[in-house]
């Protein structure tokens, strides 16, 4: 649905669309930290306009320590929660970097997306989403131009009953 929004945003003609205010939207129409993460992170990947993506990447460091809190909720929202494959799209949206090619989450925030997703979703399910994600995944180092994330940077970490696992850039 995300996805449909910001199609609609990004092909409406007329100045309400060239002005559009996500924060404004999203406060009128009372989405929680969770809904505004999800839909941000729909249009920071998608080639958009760059003042719209600008406010989506400000509304997800805005908004994203409540929605991490909010994942991990059973439901997240009032009577359901994202399916594997809505995950997979957050997660996908969300570690890999935007269409501008700057990183969206900074390495603690990535990290804390993956355990909250393998909290509530359980290993079983986040292990192959981050094993599609991963090999497309690329951060900005200041003294290289990128770097290609592998398997071998996960690392196992407790966390509850579940292992987690943490990326490694080391």
């Amino acid at each position: 649905m995300a996805d449909r929004f910001r199609d609609g945003l990004d092909r409406g003609e007329g100045d309400i669309f060239r002005h559009f205010d996500l924060a404004r939207f999203a406060d009128r129409v009372g989405l929680r930290p969770l809904e505004r993460l999800v839909l941000a992170s729909s249009i920071v990947t998608a080639p958009t306009r760059k003042e719209l993506s600008l406010q989506a990447t400000s509304m997800i460091r805005v908004e994203f320590e409540n929605a991490v809190l909010a994942l991990c909720q059973h439901p997240s929202f009032d009577h359901a929660d994202l399916s594997p494959a809505q995950v997979a799209q957050l997660l996908s949206n969300l570690l890999e970097l935007s269409t501008h090619e700057a990183p969206i989450l900074d390495g603690p925030q990535r990290q804390a997306l993956i355990a909250a997703a393998q909290a509530k979703y359980g290993t079983e399910v986040v292990a192959p989403i981050l094993q599609q994600i991963i090999p497309r995944l690329r951060l900005s180092r200041p003294a290289f131009t990128s770097a290609v994330i592998t398997d071998r940077h996960m690392q196992p970490v407790c966390h509850q009953e579940r292992p987690l696992f943490k990326l490694s850039i080391n």
